[in-house]
Parts: C-alpha cells; structure tokens; sequence
C-alpha cells in the first residue's frame, strides 16, 4: 500500500531548501486541518495555533489562507501525486498476476481503499481541480509521462496471451481510471460512507473485462 498523503507531502516539505521548519511546519497543519475541518471552517490563527507559530510567519511568506492552499497544491501535485503512483507502480511491477483479470481487481481494490483512507486530503484537491480544470489537465499530462512505460511492460504480457486489447497503455489506463472515478467522486465530495470496496470492486472489474477483452 502506498504512503499516506500527509506523509508524503511532509517530507515533500522537508526538501524543499526554500521553506524553513516553521514554514514547512505551517503547511503541514494547513494540509492537517484543510482535510479535517474543510477550507472554510480553518482559520489562519487555527493554522498558527496548530503548528506552534505566529500568524505573522503565515502571512510573511504565504500573505493569505488561499495564498497557503496553492502552496499545498503545488508539491501536492509535483512531487506528492507522481510519488504516489510511482509507488503503485512499483508494487505492481514487483508481483506476478496470472491473468488480466487478477491484475485488475488487485489494482483497483488498492486504489479505491488508497482514495478512502486519503478521503480529506482527496476532496481538497478534487475541489480545486473544479474551480481550476487546468490542474488535471497538468496532472494527467504529468503522470502520463510517468506511468506510459511501466504500464506499457506490465499489460504487454496480457496483450501477448490474448486476454488484452492491443490499445495504447494509456488508453488503456484513461478507461479504467474513469471508471473508478466514476465510483469515487460522488463519495468523496458528498458523502463521509465507506465504500463497499468488493463490491465496487468487481462491478468495475466485470465492466472493464468486457470491454478490454479481444473480439474474436
């Protein structure tokens, strides 16, 4: 399972050369508390009480709250994503599935339980991506760059045992993402329920097989 969000975007933090402990330290409670109160409700004295500084190291360096949520948003998706997934990738990579299938239902299971356990830190960036589409647009582009050959490794070998289109690998991964989206989205933004994960699990993997298997 990958790292969670907020760990990773800590130690995002911690090397960055430009941002000092008590900077690095407000970000961290900005992130914290976005996720856990909402945007609105979070104050910035909320923010400096929880990260043990002054309001005026807030506003010295990030002028306001929103001025802190895009300095959330910017190692969120340069560096925090494309970890992320770069571990996903990994751990695929590093298991052997005997079919299409077996690597479908692995991969969305663990993506869809990713998402729920990052839930909070998930919406914030889900909302911004409303207000600024931009932003997944810079994400897709960025991820594509580099996912395209792992993903192009890990489905050849379904491809070449008949149980895979010969799409793109990228096409290939547009189908699927949507599909969970499709599931996530709704959850995420409105509703705090878990997730039946099996059962979204298979209604995804039954849909995606029928539509990636080859025609004969």
């Amino acid at each position: 399972m990958t790292e969670a969000l907020q760990t990773i975007f800590g130690q995002a933090t911690k090397q960055d050369d430009n941002l000092s402990p008590k900077q690095q330290a407000v970000l961290a409670a900005s992130l914290e508390l976005f996720a856990k109160k909402g945007y609105d409700a979070t104050s910035t004295a909320d923010i400096a009480h929880h990260a043990g500084v002054s309001e005026g190291t807030i506003f010295k360096r990030f002028r306001t709250k929103e001025g802190l949520l895009q300095a959330i948003l910017g190692p969120f998706l340069n560096r925090v994503m494309p970890r992320a997934a770069g571990e996903f990738v990994s751990d695929l990579a590093a298991q052997r599935f005997p079919h299409f299938k077996d690597l479908l239902t692995y991969g969305i299971q663990d993506r869809i339980r990713f998402v729920m356990e990052n839930r909070a830190e998930m919406k914030i960036f889900i909302q911004e991506i409303g207000k600024n589409p931009e932003l997944l647009v810079q994400m897709t582009n960025m991820l594509a760059d580099l996912l395209r050959d792992s993903f192009n490794d890990i489905f050849k070998v379904y491809q070449d045992n008949g149980e895979l289109v010969r799409w793109e690998s990228m096409r290939i991964m547009r189908y699927c993402t949507s599909v969970m989206i499709g599931y996530l989205i709704p959850n995420v933004i409105m509703d705090d329920q878990p997730v039946d994960c099996e059962k979204v699990t298979h209604d995804a993997v039954e849909f995606l097989c029928a539509g990636l298997t080859p025609r004969n």
